[in-house]
């Protein structure tokens, strides 16, 4: 295997956007997706997430997250699932249980994919101890992977996405929620698993008020 110079030279980037992120708080997350497919249209999958405040630091947030996918056609697939969330906020832990519905849609084009996904939650979030309120909120993803070198199992792919998140009233979106940016690498390991892990810029909230983090990101994706 020949990895070409524009691996390095992105992975040189990679490492400067994270060196340059470590000025600021820079956090972890991690995830483990499990898929079982059902039949050849239809699987569920079982997520598993953990974030860190600071890169070795102790956890700011866990998600599990099942769902159901139907496969539409090669280029579109539909997803239901729930999300139970348990964050950290100073002294407190808050917990959020969320229903949430998607299309995704994956086309090919020359060499590169193109992907995103159009996701909407229904949210029930808790504001202090017992005391919950509801809310909505609409998901937007674009993104591209690019195939960078031939490995074992599959393609080395750059990836980059990004996501916008707006609150919803009445279904629709009206205010800015956050941003997330993506620049990473996805990595075939074995023939029913795939690395995806890179830095992730979030921006929360705006104006003055906004927050940025910044995260270094790994999902390991396993069928089974």
């Amino acid at each position: 295997m020949r990895v070409p110079k524009t691996f390095y030279s992105f992975f040189c980037a990679f490492f400067f956007l994270t060196y340059v992120g470590a000025q600021e708080t820079t956090q972890t997350w991690k995830a483990v997706f499990t898929d079982l497919a059902l039949d050849s249209v239809s699987s569920i999958r079982l997520e598993t997430h953990y974030r860190t405040f600071d890169f070795f630091g102790e956890r700011a947030q866990y998600i599990i997250r099942p769902s159901y996918t139907k496969k539409i056609n090669p280029y579109i697939r539909l997803s239901a699932g729930y999300s139970f969330l348990g964050t950290t906020k100073g002294e407190l832990s808050l917990d959020e249980h969320n229903i949430w519905e998607q299309i995704f849609y994956s086309i090919p084009l020359r060499k590169a994919i193109f992907f995103g996904w159009l996701r909407a939650e229904q949210r029930l979030m808790e504001q202090s101890s017992n005391e919950f309120k509801g809310g909505g909120r609409i998901r937007f993803r674009m993104g591209v992977r690019y195939p960078l070198a031939a490995l074992a199992h599959g393609n080395l792919d750059l990836m980059v996405f990004n996501e916008v998140f707006m609150i919803t009233e009445r279904s629709l979106p009206t205010t800015f929620n956050q941003n997330w940016n993506f620049f990473g690498f996805r990595i075939p390991l074995a023939p029913k698993t795939v690395l995806a892990t890179g830095y992730q810029r979030i921006t929360a909230g705006s104006g003055a008020a906004a927050v940025q983090k910044n995260l270094w990101a790994s999902i390991l994706f396993v069928r089974i």
